[in-house]
């Protein structure tokens, strides 16, 4: 077993077809598979199952990309340990984001470490909130911006903001733009985040506890489904500002408050186990540096500092 022998089925796994895989590493199809064999024979086991559908890992294959994850990113991040300056500082530094939290930092955070440290290669990753732990513990991820997270065996928190909800909607649709009664809300198609989702748990806790209703439109488990949703006037939702900020500055959603109070705490999460590297502690301290800025600058509405 070695290293580009782990890249190539880390490569195959994700994109879970052989002839893709080898094009996007620049290599034959026949070497690749080839040495994905050799791996398999190495390791006494069966990585890939192929089909006519394409290529599936086995419980083996899933328990090695997990630690191939964490043995590429170590290779990877070597470098940067031993760097003296942040102009020498390389690698890849990868941070896992809810959809709603990337609208609002992803951009501007990519833009600032290429600014700041351009050796360093940012990863987005962005995913339903109740999946980023899980990439923290396995080493998928340097560290995670999960919201409401609550302690857990290996993590560990920092709370950065808390964020109010807002009742979001289409601009065209007359309601105060603030104070909103919960009632009112009752009446409006709505469409949530999908459970299990800790934002999602609390509207359904506030409803319960007035004893109210929500019409439920649809669901979904990512802001890319349900900000276009209320963009095309199809519901309204309940959010954070960052899920809409380009929509509201541009005019075409309406942030509205409520008169209830909704607010959901981003925590920064990283592993007890994988002690940070240079360059991944370097894009934390930009990270938490770029959102205490846009809030004192007013781009991050609805928000409160919580370091």
């Amino acid at each position: 077993m070695n290293l580009r022998q782990l890249q190539y089925f880390v490569r195959v796994f994700e994109m879970q077809n052989m002839t893709r895989a080898a094009e996007s590493l620049y290599v034959a199809q026949p070497a690749l598979s080839q040495q994905i064999a050799l791996l398999e024979e190495s390791l006494g086991v069966s990585l890939l199952v192929r089909g006519s559908r394409g290529v599936h890992a086995t419980a083996e294959g899933v328990l090695l990309y997990r630690h191939a994850q964490t043995i590429l990113r170590q290779v990877d991040s070597t470098r940067s340990l031993l760097a003296k300056t942040d102009e020498q500082m390389t690698g890849t530094v990868s941070i896992g984001m809810a959809s709603s939290t990337a609208r609002m930092v992803g951009l501007p955070l990519i833009k600032l470490v290429k600014q700041e440290v351009p050796g360093i290669v940012l990863e987005i990753v962005d995913i339903p909130s109740a999946d980023l732990t899980r990439l923290v513990l396995q080493g998928r991820v340097d560290f995670s911006l999960s919201p409401d997270q609550q302690p857990i065996k290996g993590i560990t928190l920092t709370p950065l903001v808390v964020e109010e909800l807002f009742l979001l909607t289409h601009a065209g649709l007359k309601l105060p733009e603030s104070n909103v009664a919960l009632e009112s809300i009752s009446t409006l198609p709505l469409i949530l985040p999908s459970l299990p989702n800790k934002l999602r748990a609390r509207v359904d806790h506030v409803f319960l506890t007035a004893r109210l209703t929500y019409n439920l439109f649809a669901e979904a488990s990512t802001s890319a489904i349900l900000i276009p949703a209320v963009r095309e006037r199809l519901a309204a939702t309940l959010l954070p500002y960052s899920a809409a900020q380009p929509e509201i500055a541009n005019g075409t959603i309406t942030a509205h408050s409520m008169d209830v109070e909704l607010s959901r705490e981003i925590v920064l999460c990283c592993s007890d186990s994988l002690p940070p590297t240079p360059a991944v502690n370097k894009v934390i301290n930009l990270c938490t540096a770029l959102i205490k800025q846009l809030v004192l600058d007013q781009r991050w509405l609805g928000c409160q500092v919580l370091y």
